[in-house]
């Protein structure tokens, strides 16, 4: 019998559509609720809101048989079966949470459901999974609270919504757990191509699912062709190689325009990852992003999470970063707050953060 977790009960599959005390819930438990409830009453059609990887955030419909060839491809990719228990950790309202409740119910895999938050562990109840998924943010966290090891209870452990630093798949690398980086986006259903990030067998770059064909359009983006999707227009930019296979660069909206010349903040953000590394400071997360200029017209800016470093360091890291960016891509300025903003999907609201630094420091 298969059947799901909720605020400490257990509901088997078959007696979801019948509950008429879905009120006496929580709002989250109510949703997920209400998701499992119109799945198994076989709906045809769900609305979910982008993420924004191809354009302005918008409401979209999944059709059912969308939903069902991305399970069908994740099924197949990661043999999955039914009776499998599942942790469900990240937010079932956005694409990646809606889409692991739909595999459960599809698969008829037990799941336990529990409140996203940064460190999913405090509630959940069991010792084992066989999948699970998860944000950067709740890997980040486990990493600052020295709770890798938690990780051990998942067989199967997908991460996405944004990319992983170097630091964090580097921490990642001797756990038993199978981890995969995922690629997608809301408009293909979840995810389209995995990457094995650690242990003996891990991958340099993505693979594609079944039926997913990628090819590189204006401004090196990704454009996505499946059976539902004809030339899906993105804004990732890509390294695609022969094989098919691919590694992301960055976003093409992810720039800033300083004096003329044209920064990408991934690729700034990757040379502050190795750099802190280098330095054994990896233990606190950062942005890039810009600040108004008079001469440059934007001025790019590192924000880390952490208390005000000593002058001495900050010019260590300045030193260390200009072994890996040009001069012209070199931070102007270092800022320093207690905690980044993050969106509802997990990842850095660097706008949102640099707002609330500069607030602070009015």
């Amino acid at each position: 019998m298969s059947f799901i977790i909720l605020e400490q009960q257990q509901i088997p599959f078959a007696e979801i559509p019948f509950i008429s005390n879905i009120a006496d819930f929580n709002d989250y438990s109510q949703s997920v609720l209400h998701f499992c409830k119109c799945w198994l009453q076989k709906q045809s059609n769900f609305e979910i809101t982008t993420s924004g990887s191809t354009g302005t955030p918008q409401s979209i419909v999944w059709s059912r048989e969308l939903m069902l060839w991305s399970i069908n491809n994740t099924v197949r990719y990661l043999n999955l079966k039914s009776g499998m228990h599942i942790l469900h950790c990240i937010d079932a309202n956005k694409a990646g949470g809606m889409m692991m409740l739909a595999r459960a119910l599809y698969l008829k895999m037990s799941v336990e459901v529990v409140h996203p938050a940064s460190n999913p562990f405090t509630s959940a109840t069991s010792n084992y999974y066989n999948l699970a998924s998860m944000v950067p943010l709740q890997v980040a966290q486990l990493i600052a609270e020295s709770r890798l090891d938690e990780l051990d209870r998942i067989e199967v452990l997908l991460v996405g919504g944004a990319s992983l630093s170097n630091s964090m798949i580097n921490a990642l690398q001797n756990r038993p757990t199978r981890i995969y980086a995922t690629y997608g986006m809301t408009e293909t259903a979840s995810h389209i191509a995995l990457q094995l990030i650690n242990g003996v067998e891990k991958k340099p770059m993505f693979a594609l699912l079944p039926d997913v064909k990628i090819s590189i359009g204006e401004n090196q983006c990704a454009v996505i062709t499946t059976p539902f999707h004809r030339q899906l227009k993105t804004n990732d930019r890509l390294f695609l190689g022969a094989d098919g296979r691919f590694q992301v660069l960055g976003r093409a909206d992810n720039t800033i325009n300083s004096g003329g010349v044209k920064i990408s903040l991934e690729k700034v953000e990757i040379a502050v990852d190795i750099a802190l590394t280098a330095l054994k400071l990896n233990f606190f997360n950062f942005c890039a992003w810009k600040q108004p200029d008079e001469k440059l017209g934007e001025a790019l800016i590192v924000i880390f999470e952490t208390a005000t470093l000593d002058t001495a360091i900050e010019l260590t890291i300045f030193q260390e970063l200009s072994h890996n960016l040009q001069k012209y891509e070199l931070p102007k300025r270092f800022y320093f707050t207690s905690k980044l903003v993050y969106t509802t999907s997990g990842k850095i609201d660097r706008n949102g953060t640099a707002l609330s630094v500069f607030k602070g420091n009015n």
